[in-house]
C-alpha cells in the first residue's frame, strides 16, 4: 500500500493489520511545509510513530529530493531509521512522473545512496543513471506485473498516467494483463516510479514491440 499518511490512526493500523497488510510506504518531502508541499516530516512525525507502536507490517519511508531544501532528506532518513522503518530516498517527479532534479539533490542523492543499506543500494542503479545521464529506459510492465488501482477503483499503469490509460478492476481479465505486459509506454525512459520499474525488472529480458525502435 502507497499512503500520505494523513490519514492514519491507531485503529485504522490495526485495521490494516487484521487484513493481512504486508508493505506500506510514505513517501516524505522534507521537514517542514512550504509553498510546495505540506507532506512533511512535521505534518507525519506522530502518525509515524503510531505505525511504529502499532504495525505489523514492513514500513518503506522515502525521503524525497526536490520539494524541499536538500538536507531535508538527510534528516527524513535518519528519522526512518530511528523508528526502525526500511529508509529509502527518492527523486522528486513532475505531474507525469518524470525527473526533475537540480545539480545539488543530484550531489546529495549520491552521498544519500551511500548511506542506505547495502541491499536497498543494488536497487538505485536505476536512479543513478537518470541523475547521470537523464535517461534510464526500461521495459516497463505496469497494467500486468504492478497494478495501480486508485480511488475509485480504476487500473491505471501508474499514479501519474490516469488521464492516458484506465479500465475498472472489477472488469480487468487475464486478456487485459497480456495486452498490458506487451504494451509499450512512452514515458519509460526517464520516469522516476520506482514500484513500476522494480516490477518491472525480471521481465526485462522478455520482448516489448516498439522497445528501442
Amino acid at each position: 500500500m502507497i499512503s500520505n499518511g494523513f490519514f492514519l490512526r491507531p485503529d485504522l493500523i490495526k485495521a490494516l493489520n487484521e487484513a493481512g497488510l504486508q508493505e506500506m510506504q510514505i513517501s516524505i518531502d522534507g521537514v517542514q511545509a512550504n509553498d510546495t508541499t505540506h507532506k512533511v516530516l512535521a505534518n507525519l512525525k506522530k502518525r509515524l510513530q503510531w505505525l511504529r507502536e502499532y504495525a505489523r507490517f514492513r514500513v518503506i519511508v522515502s525521503g524525497v529530493l526536490g520539494a524541499c531544501p536538500p538536507q531535508d532528506a538527510e534528516e527524513v532518513l535518519s528519522f526512518a531509521k530511528q523508528m526502525g522503518f526500511v529508509p529509502r530516498v527518492l527523486l522528486i517527479h513532475d505531474n507525469e512522473g518524470q525527473l526533475k532534479l537540480g545539480s545539488e539533490e543530484a550531489k546529495i542523492f549520491e552521498k544519500l545512496l551511500g548511506q542506505l543499506p547495502k541491499t536497498f543500494v543494488d536497487f538505485s542503479t536505476y536512479r543513478k543513471r537518470l541523475v547521470r545521464d537523464g535517461s534510464a529506459p526500461f521495459k516497463c510492465r505496469a497494467g500486468s506485473r504492478y497494478l495501480y488501482v486508485d480511488e475509485y477503483g480504476k487500473v491505471n499503469w501508474c499514479s501519474q498516467t490516469r488521464s492516458v490509460w484506465s479500465k475498472s478492476l472489477m472488469d480487468y481479465t487475464r486478456t487485459d494483463l497480456r495486452e498490458q505486459f506487451y504494451q509499450y509506454k512512452p514515458c519509460h525512459a526517464t520516469c522516476t516510479l520506482g514500484c513500476a520499474r522494480s516490477t518491472s525488472q525480471l521481465d526485462n529480458w522478455r520482448a516489448q514491440p516498439g522497445f528501442g525502435s
